[in-house]
């Protein structure tokens, strides 16, 4: 038994010292920006959202939808849209490239701003690339049901519908190649319902309802969210693949903290990589 106990204190330690061996590495790139070395050259190239897609999903689920006249389309339209026919397109895209730029910006790395894809560089040590290739503005209904049964087996439901509104990205991240790697994030908000039975009286049940609904005001604040957190994903990529290059192997993942501009943790690169970009 004391053998096991020896050897779990060992491993323990080995593993203290490799994340302590890693996070070393990787605060030492954000210090050396922060401090104007000569070491901090590289430098990051952004091509921001030009564009933005307005998709209802929930139109989808609409039978003959599409055989419809455009005044029969246009009026289903309406009474499933409440969001996206509110949206100002250049000041949603403008809110998610601003919170983007000034989170990235916190880690002091030089950023070029590239109006045009086909003039991004050739991702490399040097040269780290942020590629928008496209943005959807999504919003769509979710039926749902609140539903109890009594004691003396009478089944009550109440069906509703809450809306939801998605932002969803891809990008193309350090790119070393003309197809380069695509990845994908979202955020994402929707309504709630919240609902008390005031009666019941033969057979009949009286409901006291309330919703929690979204705003076009909501949908902005995901895109400032979003896109705050865009970069610091991108962050955190970084970090791991700058610790990755310089010992070899990296089996860290870094939390990474914009608002001090350094680590606020360190977990496993399998437990963090989970809640990072999904890499398509």
């Amino acid at each position: 038994m004391k053998h096991i106990t020896v050897l779990t204190l060992l491993l323990s330690l080995l593993l203290l010292t490799s994340c302590s061996s890693d996070l070393y590495y990787a605060g030492s790139f954000l210090y050396k920006f922060e401090r104007s070395k000569p070491t901090a050259t590289e430098k990051i190239y952004v091509h921001l959202p030009q564009e933005l897609i307005h998709t209802n999903s929930s139109l989808n689920n609409i039978a003959g939808f599409m055989l419809m006249s455009e005044h029969e389309q246009d009026s289903v339209i309406g009474s499933k849209t409440k969001i996206l026919d509110k949206i100002d397109d250049s000041i949603f895209l403008s809110q998610f490239s601003s919170a983007f730029l000034f989170t990235l910006s916190r880690t002091r790395i030089p950023i070029v701003l590239v109006d045009d894809a086909s003039n991004m560089p050739v991702a490399d040590d040097q040269h780290l690339t942020v590629d928008f290739v496209q943005m959807e503005a999504e919003e769509f209904l979710e039926p749902c049901t609140s539903s109890f049964r009594t004691r003396k087996g009478l089944d009550y439901r109440y069906d509703y519908d809450l809306r939801h509104f998605a932002l969803n990205v891809w990008l193309k991240l350090d790119a070393r190649d003309s197809v380069g790697n695509i990845y994908f994030k979202n955020e994402e908000v929707e309504e709630s319902f919240h609902g008390v039975v005031n009666s019941l009286e033969e057979g009949h049940a009286t409901m006291r309802t309330s919703f929690d609904r979204i705003t076009v005001n909501d949908a902005y604040r995901v895109a400032r969210r979003l896109g705050s957190l865009c970069a610091t994903l991108y962050v955190e990529k970084v970090l791991t693949e700058y610790v990755c290059r310089t010992k070899g192997t990296n089996h860290t993942y870094f939390l990474y903290d914009a608002g001090m501009n350094t680590i606020e943790d360190v977990i496993p690169y399998s437990e963090g990589i989970k809640e990072s970009f999904e890499k398509l």
